[in-house]
């Protein structure tokens, strides 16, 4: 087996994972041509000039899956999630390891917020929990002293190239190996080889043509210290199921509309004037047209002015494109609540159901991504867990719109109804 063979779904699911990746940022990664998510015209490379560059340079881009994403993201982490350690709860690597998880001075809830946004994006993402060693350093004394404590680090689905998992005799399946890979410079890249026994690292040098064995370590939990964390259960062992994916092309398609209209404003506000070669003319404010007193009639000068009408149907059409993403990801009655959208009260009533339970479903997924990073903490740092360990996420979120409540109640007083039971129950 060699080193740079990857998994066949992983070969599969790669461009997909791009995609998805580019249409989160945005910015300049989702206008680099050669991800052709701006459609070209025919024969516009022929065309003199980068017409196609200028085009992706002056369309706008309408974040619809960043807007899905951190809109999540507000109602999952509005509240804090509620830990409980018991007599451990002053332990010094257990605050270290909430107040700083990644030795890049991220908060134990600004890790999940990051791995949920990554999950959301790829579908799945891998939590690493590992631990440091130094040498010469043995006693928890010395350990504490130069901060050697369980750490964790996420990886995107693109650093996670190949992964088995083994049938247990109980019916569920372990994870038995995975292989990681990460660019230390351009031309040297580390891959690391999990196992339950050993913890190989190696350097490619593609320049040099090279792989050096970079060091072995013995695996001293044995098992594959990594956690899964989808957002979507997927088809696939180990790979989950982006919630973006449609938001995605829906994005595209908004994107590609929005150069047309940008295309059909400019020609509209700059006619095109029709004249013959011997007459001249400029153009701009109060230029000044010279003919031939011997020119036809029918050959002055005219302008071509394009219908509006198309504009028109494009901003239709966009609209009808972001109505769809509202449905999809049930964020109408927030979009309604804003006044972006007009629904009845069932309506809103019923999409307010759809989207706290998916958001209950996201946060159980949270809940039990960090149990089992906490497991894993639990057996690199040698401290017993305590009995009164748990983890809560908050898996009711009020949606309701408190500010239309009041004015539908306003509204109703106002309307003198000649009944004291329904003044009563207003």
């Amino acid at each position: 087996m060699k080193l740079e063979d990857k998994h066949p779904y992983y070969e599969k699911y790669i461009s997909r994972w791009n995609y998805y990746n580019t249409s989160f940022k945005g910015g300049e990664d989702y206008r680099l041509s050669h991800l052709g998510l701006l459609r070209k015209y025919l024969f516009e490379e022929d065309a003199p000039g980068d017409q196609y560059g200028q085009r992706l340079e002056y369309t706008a881009l309408d974040n619809l899956v960043k807007l899905v994403i951190d809109t999540y993201r507000s109602f999952l982490f509005r509240n804090t999630p509620v830990r409980t350690f018991g007599d451990l709860q002053d332990n010094i690597i257990v605050q270290r390891f909430q107040n700083d998880i990644d030795f890049e001075e991220q908060n134990l809830n600004e890790f999940m917020r990051s791995a949920n946004d990554a999950a959301m994006v790829y579908g799945h993402v891998w939590i690493m929990v590992t631990k440091g060693w130094q040498e010469g350093v043995s006693t928890v004394e010395q350990e504490i002293a130069n901060d050697i404590r369980p750490y964790a680090k996420l990886f995107t689905p693109e650093n996670v190239i190949d992964w088995k998992f083994r049938k247990e005799t109980n019916g569920s399946e372990k994870l038995s190996y995975l292989k990681t890979q990460e660019e230390v410079t351009i031309d040297i890249t580390r891959y690391i080889v999990w196992t339950e026994e050993e913890i190989v690292t190696y350097e490619v040098n593609s320049e040099k043509e090279t792989t050096e064995l970079i060091e072995t370590q013995k695996n001293d939990i044995g098992e594959i210290p990594f956690v899964i964390l989808k957002a979507n259960r997927g088809p696939v062992k180990g790979i989950g199921r982006s919630d973006i994916a449609d938001v995605a092309k829906i994005q595209q398609a908004v994107f590609n509309l929005l150069s047309e209209a940008e295309q059909g404003v400019r020609i509209s506000n700059h006619p095109t004037l029709v004249k013959t070669e011997e007459t001249s003319a400029m153009a701009g404010a109060g230029s000044v047209i010279s003919m031939d007193s011997q020119t036809d009639p029918a050959l002055k000068p005219y302008l071509i002015e394009p219908s509006g009408t198309n504009i028109s149907s494009i901003m239709t059409m966009i609209n009808a494109h972001i109505e769809a993403m509202l449905r999809m990801t049930h964020l109408g009655a927030i979009m309604a609540a804003k006044g972006l959208s007009v629904k009845s009260g069932i309506a809103l009533a019923t999409e307010f159901e759809m989207l706290n339970t998916r958001l209950a479903d996201k946060s159980s997924k949270l809940e039990q991504a960090e149990q089992n990073v906490w497991r894993l903490f639990w057996r690199y740092s040698g401290l017993v867990e305590p009995k009164e360990f748990n983890v809560m996420y908050h898996k009711s979120f009020d949606l309701r719109d408190q500010h239309a409540d009041l004015a539908l109640y306003a509204q109703a007083l106002s309307l003198n109804v000649p009944s004291r039971t329904f003044n009563q129950e207003l």
